[in-house]
C-alpha cells in the first residue's frame, strides 16, 4: 500500500522593483479560491474580493474558515515574529481546514541567507506535501532564505537591478547569467526546477 499525496508547488519569484513580479502572481492565483497572503505593503488586501486582517486573532478566525477565503496579513511592527506567526497559522489551515495558496511578499525583509526561519521554514518544506502551493516573492534573494530556493519546482525572474543579483539568480536557478542580463522591463524568465525547462515571456497590460 502507498500513501498519496497531493503535492503543491513552490514558486520563487525575482526581480527588481517595479518590474512586475505581484502583477504576474496576481494573474496566476486569479482563480484560486482559498489564499492566504503576508501583506507588508498592503496591497494585495486593496484587491477586489480580498480580506485585510491586522491581528492574530482575526488571521487565526479567517483562516481557519472552510471554503472560499482570500485574506491579506498586514502589519506595521514587529515584522519578523508576524511573518513566523502568518507562516505558522498558513500551514496550519493548509494541513487542517483544506489545500490553500500561500504568498510570501517581501522576503528580504523577514528572513536571511541561511536557513529559513521557524514558521517559514514549516511551510516551505513541508507545506508541499499538503497540497498548499506558496508563491515566495523577493527584490533580492541574496538577502533572502535559500530553503525557498532549496526547494523550489519553479522560477519566475524578472529584471534585476544590480549585476551582483543576477549572478546570484544565475547560479541559484542555472539559468545563463546572460540571459538574465538580457531581459527588459516586464520580461521574465520561467524555469521548471524538476524538468529544466525554461520559457520567456512579457507582462500584457
Amino acid at each position: 500500500m502507498t500513501m498519496k499525496t497531493e503535492d503543491g508547488r513552490l514558486i520563487v519569484v525575482g526581480g527588481a522593483t517595479r518590474c512586475g513580479k505581484s502583477t504576474k502572481v496576481k494573474a496566476l492565483v486569479s482563480k484560486d479560491r482559498r489564499i492566504s497572503c503576508w501583506d507588508p505593503e498592503a496591497q494585495w488586501c486593496e484587491l477586489p474580493g480580498w480580506v485585510k486582517v491586522t491581528t492574530r486573532r482575526a488571521l487565526a478566525e479567517a483562516l481557519n474558515r472552510p471554503g472560499l477565503m482570500k485574506v491579506a496579513y498586514v502589519v506595521e511592527k514587529n515584522l519578523k515574529e508576524e511573518f513566523d506567526y502568518w507562516a505558522k497559522a498558513t500551514f496550519h489551515a493548509g494541513r487542517y481546514v483544506g489545500g490553500l495558496t500561500a504568498i510570501g511578499e517581501e522576503l528580504a525583509d523577514v528572513t536571511q541567507p541561511g536557513k529559513a526561519p521557524d514558521g517559514w521554514g514549516i511551510l516551505v518544506r513541508r507545506g508541499l506535501k499538503r497540497a498548499i502551493t506558496i508563491y515566495a516573492i523577493s527584490q533580492r534573494w541574496s538577502e533572502a532564505d535559500k530553503t525557498a530556493f532549496g526547494n523550489a519546482t519553479a522560477y519566475i525572474l524578472f529584471r534585476q537591478s544590480s549585476g551582483d543579483d543576477i549572478k546570484y539568480l544565475a547560479r541559484k536557478a542555472t539559468i545563463p547569467v546572460e540571459e538574465l542580463t538580457g531581459l527588459q522591463q516586464f520580461e521574465f524568465i520561467e524555469k521548471c526546477a524538476i524538468t529544466g525547462t525554461t520559457s520567456k515571456g512579457k507582462l500584457r497590460f
